[in-house]
């Protein structure tokens, strides 16, 4: 399996928690089912060695003409029991079948010390093909008085019974085990999406959100740090808005001065003499707005506008009806109403940029609205001849234009764009342009639903 497509701390800590817990489930059954075979291997041995005991006394005790029946009736369950004159043993007296047999031998003396009393001879049986029976052996005690009590047995080793109550047992304990940690670590993770959602949130407002400073000690830590590099980008942000507001009143200043001198120029050589063409006023309005348009820029996504209940597609109605109004030919699909929740004014300034701008180069325009999973999505598509694949991201770039002239006929100082990608990712969302195969350029812009509890700033 690919480690990347479990992305996430839940779904990583329940694999690593599977694979632990099944290796050590493996683990524990082997165990277990060596431990329980060597149990009940000692206990069979034991249980053995006893009525070895108890066999050979009744047999012994009876007279030697009746011990063959005797001996027959005690077998009963893996013994079979006889009385013979001689050993039926393989091998005879002292042959030996091998290490195992031998260990057994030793056991059962240990077990039964009267049985070391007498002449004890175990061997196994021969299969046909020569191989030793595995499945069971023989064993012949010496009587005192000449004879011999043999004992053909079958093996009983390990565990018998079926294995799936352990399995299901040990099955729903590790179970058990991986939801407790999924519960576990939903809990220990929430703080990070959290954070998170405070990020995504942030330097909107008017006042950055303070996330609550509780839970464990490394939360409560992480959480003042987060307050505390919310405060200080705040400040920097406060600064840098004082800084604009201060730039645009020293700079708007001189524009000023320079617009009622040329007023006053041009009174004193009469209203008829062209000294002074109009182009001067061109150039004065064209840097008043170059002046404006970079401020707001410079503003970035902060905006002091508070969030607020609309209809979105009112507002694409009113941005409708403004490009109408201006002689482009502008139309509008969609539901007739959508509730939102957001900065109208910020919002209306980014559409308006991006309906006017494909309205300038792509003729007609046609405005589609729709609604996705908690998202609206708003396609606007021009008839225009699009743009290189190369400059689709490129024109979101601060004053950069495909269209060279500078001219305020054609186009603006090359911030349009810019502005309206910046108010939308402000809002969470955000704007992508595309060539349509048909033809024409069709901006994508997707807007998430901010959440109506979420306070006024964030």
């Amino acid at each position: 399996m690919n480690w990347r497509t479990a992305d996430t701390i839940q779904s990583r800590t329940v694999i690593v928690l599977l694979l632990g817990l099944g290796l050590f489930h493996l683990l524990s059954l082997w165990t277990y089912q060596v431990g329980l075979r060597s149990e009940v291997d000692l206990a069979n041995e034991s249980r053995l060695a006893e009525r070895l005991v108890t066999i050979k006394r009744a047999v012994l005790a009876l007279p030697v003409a009746e011990r063959e029946p005797i001996a027959h009736s005690l077998s009963g369950g893996p013994i079979e029991v006889h009385w013979s004159a001689t050993g039926l043993t393989a091998g005879g007296a002292g042959a030996s079948a091998g290490p195992e047999l031998e260990t057994l031998r030793g056991r059962l003396l240990e077990l039964a010390p009267e049985l070391a009393q007498e002449r004890l001879i175990l061997s196994a049986p021969r299969l046909p093909d020569g191989r030793v029976d595995s499945h069971q052996f023989q064993l012949s005690i010496k009587a005192p008085d000449e004879g011999w009590v043999n004992f053909s047995v079958t093996r009983l080793s390990g565990p018998h019974g079926s294995m799936h109550g352990i399995v299901w047992s040990t099955s729903l304990m590790g179970l058990g085990v991986i939801l407790v940690a999924i519960l576990m670590v939903r809990w220990l993770t929430r703080p990070l999406r959290m954070f998170a959602d405070a990020a995504r949130r942030a330097y909107v407002g008017a006042e950055a959100p303070q996330l609550p400073v509780e839970g464990p000690a490394e939360v409560r830590e992480l959480a003042s740090a987060f307050n505390d590099m919310q405060s200080r980008i705040k400040r920097l942000i406060d600064e840098r808005t004082q800084t604009l507001a201060a730039i645009s009143h020293d700079l708007k200043t001189p524009l000023t001065r320079l617009r009622l001198r040329a007023q006053e120029l041009r009174e004193a050589k009469g209203a008829g003499d062209e000294a002074l063409p109009p182009a001067i006023d061109a150039d004065l309005d064209e840097m008043e707005a170059m002046l404006d348009a970079s401020l707001t820029f410079l503003r970035g996504e902060r905006s002091e506008e508070p969030l607020r209940d609309f209809d979105l597609a009112a507002l694409l109605e009113t941005i409708k009806d403004d490009a109408l109004d201006a002689g482009h030919d502008v139309t509008l699909s969609g539901p007739g109403k959508l509730r939102w929740r957001g900065r109208r004014l910020l919002l209306k300034r980014a559409l308006t940029n991006l309906v006017h701008n494909a309205a300038r180069y792509g003729g007609s325009v046609r405005i589609s609205l729709s609604r996705a999973e908690g998202e609206a999505i708003i396609l606007i598509d021009d008839d225009g001849p699009g743009l290189p694949e190369d400059a689709l991201e490129q024109v979101f770039m601060p004053f950069v234009r495909l269209e060279t002239s500078r001219s305020r006929e054609t186009g603006g100082v090359g911030l349009g764009l810019t502005i309206a990608r910046s108010a939308l990712r402000g809002h969470g969302g955000d704007v992508t342009l595309q060539n349509r195969p048909e033809g024409g350029l069709r901006a994508q812009i997707r807007l998430p639903q901010t959440d109506a509890e979420a306070p006024a700033n964030c």
